[in-house]
């Protein structure tokens, strides 16, 4: 099957319009504007992409409906195949007025540890995906993860946009859904 380029069609860029960063992102939507697929409608897809400066968003058309199920098969499994070979990132924070680590670990969950003192870290908290009731962010710097425990909301100020961060979450996710059969 040899398949056609999309038409990239930049939707919206959230702060400012810069070369995307990193690949943090999402397939957002797939199919038809509206309704069922019919004679002379644009199919088309979206992804978002969590980069420092904010959300890019990008629309693409396909020209068949084929074209259309496996540009999506193909971002999805891309997506979910990224999220299992990276396995864990890392990144600074601050926790309780501490300077710290974020680890986020695709099999193992949520760390939050001490930045090196004498050459060891200290874990603070540690929790598995399971544990995860909500999360947020207020898309500048912070980062909100409940755990729902005796300590409530953390709130991780990530000194940067928590977007990469959250996508990567969705990811691991959504990969871990994926791997277990949960998803028709």
């Amino acid at each position: 099957m040899r398949l056609r380029s999309p038409l990239v069609i930049p939707r919206r860029r959230v702060q400012g319009n810069r070369s995307l960063e990193t690949t943090d992102g999402k397939l957002v939507h797939s199919g038809p504007g509206k309704g069922s697929p019919q004679a002379g409608v644009d199919l088309s897809f979206a992804t978002r992409t969590g980069t420092q400066q904010g959300i890019e968003t990008h629309l693409f058309r396909a020209e068949v409906s084929r074209d259309l199920s496996h540009w999506t098969r193909s971002i999805v499994q891309g997506c979910h195949d990224s999220a299992e070979l990276t396995a864990e990132i890392s990144t600074a924070c601050t926790y309780r007025n501490q300077e710290c680590r974020l680890t986020i670990h695709y099999e193992n969950g949520f760390s939050i540890t001490t930045e090196p003192q004498e050459g060891a870290f200290k874990t603070i908290m540690q929790a598995p995906y399971e544990k995860l009731k909500m999360s947020s962010d207020d898309g500048i710097r912070m980062l909100y993860l409940d755990f729902g425990g005796k300590d409530g909301e953390l709130q991780l100020d990530l000194h940067a946009c928590p977007k990469p961060i959250v996508f990567i979450i969705h990811s691991f996710l959504s990969a871990k859904i994926t791997r277990l059969g949960l998803v028709a």
